[in-house]
């Protein structure tokens, strides 16, 4: 089972949006906060955490945010990042050494932790230091960690344990190439 992006119109649009309201209690959706210039790292991460089973809400699919950018708009970025974050159940902070320059990241985590969503931080490689406010969060670092995460989350469903352990398992590191080893580390 591939999870979904909740971002994609396409998606989002042919789900009533009710569903999602009354199934959030028992499935996972994972809101992607990450800053700009990591968006193809943070791509791929969504297409790992989606393979696994897991729904994610990664903005680059978001037609109306990314008018509402390019407009300018913070009143229309700040309604659709609320949007997004509403659908989800969980919030992970994907971070480099570039977050600290961003101006929505610290939004974005302040709105999950005011809404009691479950927060984490994810380190990309060669990230040193994160901004002090995401060590209220959930730290992940590396690959292994980021399974663990993803095991615990996926205890919420069994349909979704399955999936995700499945992955998980098929996913090993190994002396091959894992689909991650360009943007994490593998320790813990």
């Amino acid at each position: 089972m591939i999870g979904k992006n909740l971002a994609n119109p396409s998606i989002y649009e042919s789900v009533n949006k009710s569903f999602y309201a009354s199934a959030q209690k028992s499935q996972v959706c994972i809101f992607l906060s990450y800053t700009s210039e990591d968006r193809n790292t943070v791509k791929k991460i969504g297409e790992y955490i989606q393979n696994a089973g897991f729904d994610i809400y990664l903005d680059i699919y978001d037609e109306s945010l990314q008018h509402a950018v390019s407009q300018g708009d913070p009143i229309a970025i700040t309604k659709n990042i609320e949007n997004g974050l509403s659908v989800s159940t969980n919030v992970c902070c994907i971070v480099s050494e570039k977050t600290v320059g961003s101006w929505w990241v610290p939004y974005e985590i302040g709105f999950g932790k005011k809404a009691d969503k479950p927060l984490a931080t994810l380190t990309l490689k060669d990230t040193v230091t994160i901004p002090s406010y995401l060590e209220i969060t959930r730290i992940i670092r590396g690959t292994r960690s980021l399974n663990n995460y993803l095991n615990e989350l996926s205890k919420k469903s069994s349909l979704l344990f399955e999936s995700a352990s499945n992955f998980i398992e098929k996913n090993p590191y190994s002396m091959v190439q894992h689909p991650l080893d360009n943007y994490l580390t593998w320790k813990e």
